[in-house]
């Protein structure tokens, strides 16, 4: 029996790990239990953990957690990473895992690398190879991956980004985002979905997600005075989903909670399942913001992605992406012009996840995996 400790930093990341480990556990052959950070435990981003658990999956929670607020300041940010490194080396100890599985670039999910080095647990990365000028997820997932022994990227440059670092290519298999086609076939009727949400998306709307640049801080408040400004010009419905737990989240909610009172058009949610966020990028007109799932996800559903700012330069982006800074003439024109187009998205691949089961289980655990090279490309 293969033990394996997976590391969930937030709401943002279960939906695209659940393909792989619900592939692992469907073999009856492999233990798996999932860590939640803070970030899952607080009813600020909606107790994801919850969510979890009706998956099947066996959660370690830490209840010192619970209840407490989730600011989204410096300090507090580093007090929370060292508290998530103590925890999950508790978690290593007692559990003893074989594996540990980590996901992106979140600043928790430094936590699990940084636990398992002393005990010499080989580490599996998701979806390193990406770039994210815009934001210190930049920084946290390239750390991640120097850090990790074994490598599920999503595209191909991602592999030659990879070996650019140093890493082995036999360490790395291309897999794109398997969880997609899980995405496509939620599918609920324009009709009864809007029932079920609160907003009738037969007309024309736009689904917002927005998340701060953490590197652009300062400009936080003008980037939402324009992105609110240029949604009330448009005169067309919108649902808002709430941010990432980045500095400056609580400015976001605070900004887009006062934009929508008493507006009737406008619907803010605090967390979307994987099946309602699929139907939203189903139903909703155009995607609005600066999120992965626009770069990622949105060009499997044909709908087209107004991306703003520099968080997501240097993402490979398909055709359904538009990148606008923020200038407001611009954008409004973009939002009342963009329709629906059919597009290839280089993101779906197609992976068999008995392929990597079969990684997994046959995985040795010995000095070739642990002894990391690093292989000069000079």
């Amino acid at each position: 029996m293969t033990k394996i400790l997976v590391f969930s930093a937030g709401r943002s990341d279960f939906d695209r790990y659940f393909p792989f480990i619900n592939a692992l556990k469907n073999t009856k052959k492999v233990k798996i239990k999932i860590y939640v950070s803070k970030a899952h435990l607080v009813n600020k981003f909606g107790n994801t953990n919850k969510y979890i658990k009706k998956k099947g999956f066996d959660i370690i929670n830490n209840l010192n957690f619970k209840n407490q607020n989730f600011s989204d300041q410096p300090l507090f940010i580093s007090r929370i990473l060292g508290e998530e490194i103590k925890l999950f080396s508790e978690h290593i100890k007692s559990f003893k895992p074989d594996l540990v599985f980590v996901m992106g670039d979140r600043y928790e999910m430094l936590a699990a690398p940084c636990a398992s080095i002393p005990f010499n647990i080989p580490v599996f990365h998701f979806y390193g190879g990406a770039i994210t000028e815009g934001a210190t997820d930049e920084l946290v997932r390239h750390a991640i991956t120097k850090m990790c022994h074994y490598h599920f990227v999503a595209l191909d440059i991602y592999k030659k980004r990879l070996i650019q670092m140093g890493e082995e290519s036999w360490r790395i298999k291309v897999t794109g985002i398997p969880n997609i086609k899980n995405l496509k076939k939620k599918v609920t009727s324009v009709k009864k979905f809007s029932k079920i949400i609160g907003i009738d998306l037969t007309k024309k709307t736009i689904l917002c997600t927005f998340h701060s640049s953490t590197l652009e801080l300062d400009s936080l408040k003008q980037q939402l005075n324009i992105l609110c400004d240029s949604i009330r010009k448009s005169g067309l419905q919108c649902v808002f989903t709430y941010p990432n737990a980045d500095r400056g989240h609580d400015f976001i909610v605070k900004k887009i909670k006062k934009f929508i009172k008493n507006n009737k058009k406008y619907l803010f949610i605090k967390y979307c399942s994987s099946e309602e966020y699929s139907n939203l990028m189903r139903h909703c007109s155009l995607m609005l913001g600066n999120s992965s799932s626009g770069i990622v996800e949105a060009a499997s559903f044909n709908l087209p992605v107004i991306n703003l700012g520099t968080r997501q330069d240097g993402k490979i982006k398909p055709k359904n992406v538009f990148d606008v800074n923020y200038k407001g003439s611009q954008l409004l024109k973009l939002i009342l012009s963009l329709k629906k187009k059919k597009i290839a998205n280089p993101y779906e691949k197609n992976f068999f996840m008995k392929k990597f089961v079969n990684i997994v289980l046959n995985t040795s655990i010995d000095d070739k995996l642990l002894r990391k090279k690093f292989i000069s490309i000079y």
